[in-house]
Order: structure tokens, then C-alpha cells, then sequence
């Protein structure tokens, strides 16, 4: 038994004496032991689960179409009674046997609407799949079950297309906020951040206004989100809006350089409001969650985008690049995103205007100096100040 002997190494070692060891020995020994399936068994069951879910796939346009339904609810409810019991008696994984009955309950709904011929845009039957997946992580709080939630809500945003109305719209915001709201763990915490910006890309098929900014709406609204945030989550949801953002203004550059942006698309007075939002978001940041400080620059795309060369915006784009380099250095802070966005700009950049003119080893060995020289004026910089501190 391992226990003992690790006892044993630790009592011959001194770190515990004999009346120690003997008090943990008889405490270990009354805990209930785990049943552990034997090993036949289990692969007797795993080809009698084979085997009955091939006859029923051999069968299947011969079995009537009420009965196909019974049969995968019937699964489903296996799985959930064969859970319970795993969970109570101490063998299995309850875990994965609730998966799979979260899998039937799925495959029911899609059996059901195939069989009746019931459309799964706009329904009820996408809605029904992720709020039982919700249910799942609310009742055990687990990792997978906040996973699979994740899956079936892009599922069920997806559904409001192609023609998304504000109720489905509104409730499925309700309920991302919810989950995020109500959240303990990291992992549920970001898919329900996920849910809510990709919620705001619909805006695009909601709202008749075209616009190229709700991503950038959606972000800035989302800050508000960290006033009820604890302060240890903040820090896990920075990088999401950094990356989110880094993203959005190397795709904005990316467009305007290689198409013909229509003007249309654009307007003053979005461009002012969005500018204002970018300056709000500057204060609130700066003042409360500077991480994400950075963010704000998205709010001169409105004005940036009317340059139709786009070298006003790839100038801000490498500056901000090369600025998030040195003072990330500069505070000690990890420089893998920072680097993968300056890469990202650099070739990016080129495309657009150096494609048929530089060749790119020339291209990206000036970027390589251009760094090279700002880290030596960093580095003397800080060099300079550490000799005036002392």
C-alpha cells in the first residue's frame, strides 16, 4: 500500500514518531476505499455499448420515428441513474457518464426536431441544450461541464441567424451575464466573457445600422463588466481584452490597406462618439484597470480609417506595438503577446506596402534593428536612472 510506505520512509527518516504513524495509519484504513471496476467487466460493457449502438444504427430508418426519440431518451436517463450510482457506490467516472447523458439529452432534441421536422433557427430546441449544459456546471460546478455550455451557446447564438430579433438577443445577454456574474472558477468566467463579446457581433445582423465598429463597441462596453469583477479576475480577463483588441486594429489595418473601404461605411459622427468612448475608456482604465489601458487606442479607428492609404493607422499600430514592448520590459511583465502583435503588424504592414517593392528579409531585418536600437535606449535609459537612484 502506498500510504504505509510512504509512512514508513517518513518514520525511518524521523520527520513523524511511532504514535504518529499509527494514528494516521488507523486513520487512512478507516476511509472507504474506492470500488474499482474490474478489468473484463469494463471491456465487456464497452463492446455490449458497441454492440447495441450499432444494431441501432444498422436499424435506424426501419425503426418508427416516435421510438427512435424513446430510445435516446432512454440512453440518456441510463447514463444519468448509471452517474448517480458511480457517484454513490465509488467506481466509474460520474463525471463522464453525466457527459454522456447531457449527449443524449442533445441527441434527443436533434432526433426530435429531424423527426418532426422542427427548424432549430430561432427555437427553442438550441435554447434547451445550453441552459442544460448551465444547469450541469451550476449543480457540480466542473470544468467540462462550463466547456461544453461554452460549445452549445455559440451553438445557440448561431441559431438567431439569419435573422436575429431583440428578445432571443436580449435573454441570451441575460443569461451570459448571469453565468458570468455568478461564476467561482476561471474557466467559466472567460467562456461567459466569450459569449457576451461574440453576443455584440450580432449587432451586425441585428441592428440595420452598418457599422465596422460594434467589435469595438462590444469591447469598450465590456469594461464596465470589471466594476463587478473581484480583483484577481480582472488580472485573469486582461490578456482577453488586449488580445481582443490587438486583433481588431491588425484587421482594421488589414482592411483598409488591401480593399477599397467604401466612405459609406463611415461617418463623422460615429467616428466622434467612438473617439469620446476611446477617451472614457482612457480615464476609466488608466484610473482603475490600467492592464487594459491599451485598449483606448481603438477609439481613433473611426478617424484613422478615412486615410484610405492606411499609414496613419500602421503608424499607430507599430507604436503601439513597439511602446507595449518597452514598458512591459520595463515593468517586468511577460513580452510573448507583445512580441506575437509586433510580428503580427510587421507582416501586416508589409503586405500592404512592401509586398512587390522590399524583399522581406530586408523588410523584417530593419524591424529586427529598429528593436535592437530601442532596447539599447531602454536599457541606457534604465541604466541611467538606477545610477541616479543610487
Amino acid at each position: 500500500m502506498e500510504t504505509e510506505r510512504k509512512l514508513a520512509q517518513w518514520l525511518d527518516e524521523g520527520l513523524l514518531d511511532q504514535a504518529a504513524y499509527d494514528r494516521i495509519l488507523a486513520f487512512e484504513k478507516r476511509q472507504p476505499q474506492k470500488k474499482k471496476m474490474p478489468l473484463l467487466l469494463l471491456i465487456g460493457l464497452i463492446f455490449f455499448a458497441l454492440a447495441v449502438f450499432s444494431f441501432i444504427a444498422a436499424n435506424w430508418q426501419a425503426i418508427p420515428d416516435l421510438l427512435k426519440v424513446a430510445l435516446v431518451v432512454l440512453l440518456m436517463w441510463f447514463f444519468y441513474i448509471l452517474a448517480y450510482f458511480s457517484g454513490k457506490k465509488q467506481f466509474g467516472k460520474p463525471l463522464v457518464f453525466r457527459l454522456l447523458g447531457l449527449a443524449m439529452f442533445a441527441a434527443s432534441i436533434l432526433v426530435t426536431a429531424q423527426t418532426f421536422h422542427l427548424s432549430t433557427s430561432n427555437s427553442v430546441l438550441p435554447w434547451a441544450i445550453f441552459l442544460a449544459a448551465l444547469a450541469h456546471y451550476f449543480l457540480w460546478r466542473r470544468t467540462a461541464y462550463a466547456l461544453v455550455a461554452f460549445i452549445f451557446g455559440i451553438s445557440t447564438l448561431t441559431s438567431f441567424l439569419p435573422q436575429t430579433g431583440w428578445l432571443e438577443w436580449g435573454i441570451f445577454v441575460a443569461v451570459a451575464l448571469s453565468w458570468f456574474y455568478f461564476s467561482k472558477d476561471d474557466a467559466p468566467m472567460i467562456f461567459s466573457w466569450l459569449l457576451l463579446f461574440f453576443s455584440g457581433l450580432l449587432l451586425w445582423d441585428l441592428i440595420e445600422y452598418d457599422s465596422p465598429f460594434w467589435p469595438v463597441w462590444t469591447l469598450f462596453v465590456l469594461v464596465l463588466l470589471l466594476f463587478f469583477t473581484p480583483v484577481d479576475k480582472q488580472r485573469l480577463l486582461a490578456p482577453f481584452y488586449l488580445i481582443f483588441g490587438a486583433v481588431m486594429l491588425v484587421v482594421y489595418l488589414a482592411v483598409r490597406g488591401e480593399t477599397e473601404l467604401s466612405l459609406v461605411d463611415l461617418n463623422w459622427t460615429e467616428s466622434i462618439a467612438l473617439a469620446a468612448a476611446g477617451l472614457a475608456v482612457l480615464l476609466l482604465t488608466y484610473f482603475k484597470f490600467r492592464d487594459i489601458t491599451w485598449i483606448a487606442i481603438l477609439g481613433a479607428t473611426g478617424f484613422l480609417l478615412f486615410d484610405d492609404t492606411a499609414i496613419a493607422l500602421a503608424v499607430v499600430a507599430e507604436l503601439s506595438a513597439l511602446a507595449y514592448l518597452i514598458i512591459a520590459q520595463k515593468q517586468d511583465k511577460p513580452l510573448a503577446f507583445g512580441f506575437v502583435y509586433f510580428i503580427a503588424v510587421q507582416f501586416v504592414i508589409y503586405v500592404i506596402y512592401a509586398w512587390e517593392r522590399l524583399d522581406m528579409s530586408l523588410f523584417f531585418l530593419i524591424g529586427a534593428l529598429l528593436l535592437f536600437a530601442l532596447s539599447g535606449i531602454a536599457w541606457w535609459l534604465n541604466r541611467k536612472k538606477e545610477g541616479a537612484m543610487s
